[in-house]
């Protein structure tokens, strides 16, 4: 009898654990404003990001060209749970790789830019400094990246309180090209760290502006019918697209 109440113990203490992760997980709908210039002119854009347990989609209200503009971007989708990526391209077409892929482009990236780029590393100083604010709500403490003569800084706010399962984002990448080495082992800590940005700012020549900030939080429901692949999109694999933006297509 002893032996199956310690086994019974054992079993609700485990439940509850998996009980409280689960709910300490972030699913919902993050809104971010992304400030630029271009052109001399400055814009504003806004980026969604919807996480659920095992997906997240990032998606903005642009579109992004790659390479010569053989296609554009509109919204990232991670799906943890199929180990892969899907870069949509408008409402009919989407990019469909895996990790293992991506790594192998890299590889393949390497060898053909040769030495061209093994100089161009940069290893900017990053701290934690030791202020904390708080932003919508949020408790945040300040990580702050800084060139060699620290003349130029980027603050990153970040908080602990929403936590998004990054999945394959906090996983080592191989084959990264030397000059994304340090940026890529950054990113990668961060991810595991599951610290999110709330608010960026760049310090330049003393003036400093907001590049990015966190405009609504929305714990819902709602980010599982945004994770779905939309019916009626084909799905296209890395070598296919490479081989259209090779022959011109």
């Amino acid at each position: 009898m002893k032996i199956k109440k310690i086994l019974f113990s054992a079993f609700v203490i485990g439940f509850m654990m998996v009980s409280m992760t689960a709910k300490a997980q972030f699913q919902g709908q993050v809104t971010m404003k992304v400030y630029g210039e271009e052109n001399g002119n400055k814009n504003v854009s806004e980026i969604n990001l919807y996480s659920t347990s095992n997906r997240i989609m990032i998606k903005g209200e642009d579109t992004y060209s790659f390479s010569d503009g053989s296609f554009d971007a509109s919204g990232l989708l991670i799906r943890n749970d199929k180990k892969d990526f899907v870069v949509m391209m408008g409402e009919k077409e989407a990019l469909q790789f895996t990790k293992e892929e991506l790594e192998g482009l890299f590889s393949m990236m390497g060898m053909m830019a040769g030495d061209e780029d093994k100089e161009v590393n940069v290893n900017p100083n990053t701290v934690y400094t030791n202020k904390t604010r708080k932003i919508m709500g949020f408790d945040c403490t300040e990580l702050l990246v800084m060139n060699e003569d620290n003349s130029n800084t980027l603050s990153i706010w970040l908080t602990s309180e929403i936590d998004i399962n990054w999945g394959m984002l906090s996983e080592p990448w191989m084959n990264v090209p030397d000059n994304m080495k340090d940026s890529a082992s950054r990113l990668t800590q961060e991810f595991k760290s599951k610290n999110f940005p709330m608010l960026v700012e760049v310090t330049e020549d003393g003036e400093t502006n907001i590049i990015m900030e966190v405009t609504n939080v929305n714990k819902s429901s709602i980010a599982k019918a945004m994770v779905e692949i939309p019916a009626g999109v084909d799905l296209v694999g890395l070598q296919e697209m490479i081989f259209k933006m090779m022959m011109g297509n």
